[in-house]
């Protein structure tokens, strides 16, 4: 039997109209209104092109409730194989027992999306490529790419904005650097690429396709049993800010009989203030090195 060629792209459906409330400030997102990234689109577009050159089947991951399944009905109208991840069936074994994630702790958190995503990846086989999208839409950081890379042990290629096969197969991809630069990088598959939304653009899906996809229901796997994916934190008290004040000084023990230590505490045995003075121009270094010796003499800091 042969083995299964197939690349995998995963996609994050959200709200890309969110609601806030001007006065209290509350944010409302609404499953029914989800729509693919640009960033998700671009993965989608190169999955597809890629999958057409290697002859590869296209399978499109996403984890989220029912709701997202309009979303994701175009993409299956353009050839790919959809697998939608329930985020409501969620279960977080605890201590004292285990209760139920709600969306938003699974497709929230992309350590948990990683996971899910992994296990579900390693039961269709060995992909060829997995691609994401460089930035997500819940929290603008773009690290479940990373992240999968790491449940998977693959090689990664992340913030991508070129991908070019060359006649032999040989995949070549493109990053974008500072001042313009770029950096072209040979991947050798399987590996995890993260791509921005540039230059490239989710093709139009045929009508008839979209008429037929229009009521087909994308197949669900239940989301399964999940593990704290990182140790517990202990709670970070915040206080209200102030404003900066440097730390006390260090002074020596006043010595000598009653009347003088008492001079020496409060400072009346000095004859005249230290006058303060301006030193410059001088470059930062030269004014930094003047900084901390005004802190050493005063008693600011120690050495």
């Amino acid at each position: 039997m042969a083995e299964r060629r197939f690349v995998v792209v995963c996609l994050a459906p959200d709200d890309l109209m969110v609601d806030v409330d001007a006065v209290a400030g509350r944010v409302t997102v609404d499953e029914r209104r989800s729509a693919l990234s640009a960033a998700d689109g671009a993965a989608l577009e190169h999955a597809l092109r890629l999958g057409e050159i290697w002859e590869s089947e296209v399978v499109a991951f996403a984890v989220g409730p029912p709701q997202i399944n309009a979303s994701l009905q175009e993409a299956a109208a353009l050839g790919a194989d959809i697998r939608r991840i329930d985020s409501v069936g969620g279960v977080h074994e605890e201590c004292g027992g285990a209760r139920a994630l709600s969306p938003a702790e699974i497709a929230g958190d992309p350590a948990r999306v990683a996971k899910q995503l992994a296990t579900e990846i390693r039961r269709l086989g060995s992909p060829e490529l997995v691609i994401c999208g460089d930035r997500s839409s819940r929290h603008g950081i773009g690290t479940l790419p990373g992240e999968l890379a790491a449940e998977l042990a693959l090689p990664q290629a992340l913030g991508l904005v070129s991908l070019q096969v060359s006649s032999d197969g040989t995949l070549m991809v493109e990053r974008r650097l500072d001042s313009g630069w770029r950096e072209r990088i040979v991947v050798d598959r399987p590996a995890v690429l993260s791509v921005e939304a540039a230059g490239v653009r989710l093709r139009r899906a045929p009508l008839e396709a979209l008429v037929a996809c229009a009521d087909f229901e994308i197949p669900a796997v239940p989301a399964s049993s999940l593990t704290p994916p990182h140790p517990a934190h202990p709670v970070v008290q915040l206080g209200a800010p102030l404003a900066y004040r440097p730390p006390p000084r260090r002074v020596e023990a006043p010595s000598g009989d009653a009347h003088q230590r008492l001079l020496s505490i409060t400072g009346s045995e000095q004859t005249a203030a230290v006058a303060s003075r301006v030193i410059g121009p001088l470059t930062a270094s030269e004014a930094a090195d003047e900084f901390l010796s005004y802190l050493r003499q005063n008693g600011y800091v120690e050495g």
